[in-house]
């Protein structure tokens, strides 16, 4: 076998899907790579970015980036119209350039109006490219490969993210805030541009109806599937919200990327492993296991009460929030055929949506009635144990 062949089959078997559908999966995990090096990775700084820029309070921070989540809800109600009217690939493409909307505005305006606009913008991308983003994955692959591949496309985002917190942290203190914002920005539109150039056929999808979305939820199953999902994201919006106000308290500003980046660097190796570990063994102890650990560190965190414990809970919420996506996505790949699974896709993942923008919108209110950050984090604790009891009745 010469060295070319060789290299083909290695590819082949890193993304684990069939080859005709290599060659789009890493062109597509780069499109989402790019976007989340940018702008994904400036949510992390949202609040305290329009704090020292602007001078907002907190409470403007979190609610736009709150809207970016609530907006996403809604409009994941209306995916299956997105992929109707624009396609899986222009879904795609308009997905990434709200993403870049939001920092953009941000970065010559800190008018409350025009940035909830902007994050209304950032929330119906958002919906628009993890529907399109993760129906295109599971038709490149097949039964049996959904959580390598998804696998695959997730990592992409998590080093892209994890790169992104790191170089943004840096940027602020070398070229400061607004430089920090015009890199985001730039890095998202090749982002776009790779998005231009993906290869991609367009499928035939069922019929969009309005309540295509409810209508799966009629389902025991689903029903436990968005419940998990609601409970279980509220630990990203924990991270945003609670973790970045918290971290520069104790720490500083410039503190914000190393100690969360502990979050987005675990979600490396957890998104192709635990994809792998997915298809081999099931949804249900991987699944399980990754809340057990989010809960055991927070409730450690609580009792220990030491902030530098904040770090090791990011890991910990790193990895959870790594397989939990990851386990959707082979879930809606074996429970609905291709016609359907842009909104059964969307009935589980809004409430995903939700549970961000809830813990955003409530965590200073939680910071404030429970006494600090160590309440906050018994409560999220106990709630992702109770997401290990529910995983085990996922079917």
């Amino acid at each position: 076998m010469d060295k070319e062949a060789s290299a083909r089959g290695w590819l082949g078997h890193l993304v684990s899907v069939r080859p005709r559908g290599t060659a789009g999966l890493l062109r597509l995990s780069a499109a989402f790579f790019l976007t989340f090096w940018g702008a994904g990775a400036f949510q992390q700084f949202i609040g305290p970015y329009l704090q020292a820029t602007y001078h907002l309070s907190g409470a403007v921070a979190s609610g736009a980036l709150a809207t970016v989540y609530l907006m996403a809800f809604a409009c994941l109600t209306f995916a299956t119209y997105t992929i109707h009217w624009l396609g899986e690939r222009g879904a795609l493409i308009g997905g990434t350039l709200a993403y870049a909307t939001f920092p953009a505005v941000a970065l010559v305006s800190g008018n409350p109006v025009l940035l909830v606009l902007a994050a209304a913008v950032w929330g119906w991308g958002s919906s628009a490219l993890w529907t399109s983003g993760t129906v295109m994955v599971l038709d490149l692959a097949g039964p049996g490969e959904y959580g390598r591949a998804s696998g695959t496309l997730y990592t992409g985002v998590y080093i892209g993210q994890a790169l992104g917190v790191l170089m943004l942290g840096f940027l602020t203190a070398w070229w400061g805030p607004r430089g920090m914002v015009a890199t985001a920005v730039a890095i998202t539109l090749v982002g776009t541009a790779v998005a231009l150039s993906l290869p991609y056929r367009r499928r035939e999808r069922s019929a969009p109806r309005l309540l295509n979305p409810f209508v799966a939820l009629t389902s025991p199953t689903t029903r436990t599937a968005a419940l998990i999902l609601l409970l279980s994201s509220s630990g990203f919006g924990l991270l945003l919200g609670v973790f970045g106000h918290v971290v520069a308290a104790v720490y500083g500003l410039a503190a914000v990327g190393w100690v969360t980046s502990g979050f987005y660097i675990a979600r490396i190796p957890s998104g192709n492993g635990g994809g792998r570990l997915i298809d081999r063994v099931g949804r249900r102890p991987v699944l399980g296991g990754a809340f057990l650990a989010s809960s055991i560190s927070l409730l450690l965190a609580a009792v220990l009460q030491q902030p530098w414990l904040l770090a090791v809970c990011a890991v910990a919420l790193g990895i959870h929030a790594s397989i939990v996506p990851i386990g959707l996505a082979t879930w809606v790949g074996d429970r609905a055929v291709a016609e359907d699974r842009p909104y059964t896709y969307a009935a589980v993942s809004l409430w995903s949506n939700v549970g961000t923008g809830l813990a955003i919108l409530g965590g200073q209110s939680l910071l404030a009635a429970l006494g600090g950050w160590q309440g906050t984090f018994a409560l999220f604790g106990g709630l992702f144990l109770v997401c290990v009891l529910l995983t085990w009745r996922l079917r």
